[in-house]
């Protein structure tokens, strides 16, 4: 289920060439395509929001009138789910690249080979770092957190000791930077755009959301206390503050909607029909919006277009365009 980005360019094309008003090259339709997506994307959860108000107040038909059904399906699109790590604050990221930084000391020999969870010391107060360490011959190639530990700061010096690589003549020591550290009980999937909910236990236990205020308030008493069985979080700019500290070490499930894929409309080096630039399939990429959602699309780009064009004309189209539909919507 998706919407042809060849089609969406051919047609903004074809609209703009109408009156020739000139080409859009696709390194600019690849731009502003993005954005017209993710806008679409956060006004369906304004649409939703209001349909369901409409609904509480009016009520709503079935089937193929139930708006709020319809709606939710354009946003169900970009849902997923993930096994994410409680870990402790201030822990380690799961890869890190110690070479490139200042203050490292490698050692010159190691037999090449793969040398797993390997346990490390700190010179801070940090702990429970372990490690993988890849190597060729003399050569580190990689470092990689399989525990993450807790409790460090940057500055800390991690020590992998000699004794644990073949072949080694010395420690391998490299300082904590502060991009190292996860400052929240959770890493986040690169990709969250909204969370929709953290669970736990194959998702028999829900977590409760709660403000920063409200999970200070429910710590503070032994009657609110958060257990294993009534986990608790708050959201903050580091990320998720999870409560109680006993799940460090689990995983909890997170369901969220994702960033759409950015869509990319790329040329293929073998030119089509009478020497026509045609797309390259393969190196394209399509727009992941709700088939209902394609001329809506189009009137977005076109706005978009009519600035970059500065053309009036076209934006007051679009306008009038969007203002009609959105009568239509609230009949």
């Amino acid at each position: 289920m998706a919407i042809s980005v060849d089609k969406i360019y051919k047609t903004v094309l074809t609209i703009l060439n109408r009156e020739q008003r000139g080409q859009l090259a696709p390194g600019q339709f690849n731009k502003l395509a993005q954005q017209a997506q993710i806008e679409l994307l956060e006004r369906a959860y304004y649409d939703y929001s209001r349909s369901l108000n409409k609904k509480n107040e009016v009520g709503a038909n079935n089937d193929y009138g139930n708006m709020p059904k319809n709606l939710k399906e354009k946003i169900d699109i970009f849902s997923k789910d993930a096994e994410l790590l409680i870990v402790g604050i201030k822990s380690i990221k799961p890869s890190i690249d110690v070479k490139s930084r200042t203050g490292i000391s490698l050692p010159t020999q190691v037999t090449a080979g793969t040398y797993s969870n390997l346990a490390t010391t700190s010179n801070g107060s940090g702990t429970g770092l372990t490690v993988t360490v890849v190597a060729t011959t003399n050569t580190f190639s990689t470092v990689t957190t399989v525990a993450r530990g807790t409790g460090y700061i940057a500055g800390d010096v991690i020590t992998i000791p000699q004794a644990s690589m073949t072949g080694a003549n010395s420690d391998c020591t490299f300082p904590i930077e502060s991009t190292d550290l996860i400052n929240s009980n959770v890493d986040f999937p690169t990709d969250v755009y909204r969370i929709i909910n953290l669970s736990r236990s194959s998702r028999s236990i829900n977590f409760e959301e709660l403000t920063k205020s409200e999970y200070t308030y429910v710590n503070s008493s032994k009657l609110t206390t958060p257990s294993e069985t009534y986990p608790i979080y708050y959201r903050d700019y580091d990320g998720l503050k999870i409560n109680p500290i006993s799940l460090i070490g689990e995983n909890l499930t997170m369901d969220y909607v994702k960033i759409p894929d950015a869509p990319i409309w790329n040329a293929s080096s073998t030119a089509g029909p009478y020497g026509s630039v045609v797309i390259d399939t393969a190196a394209s990429v399509d727009f992941e919006l709700h088939p209902s959602e394609e001329t809506n699309l189009i009137i977005r780009l076109l706005s978009y277009i009519g600035v970059i064009i500065k053309d009036p004309l076209v934006i007051q189209t679009v306008q009038k365009q969007e203002q009609t539909n959105f009568q239509k919507e609230n009949i």
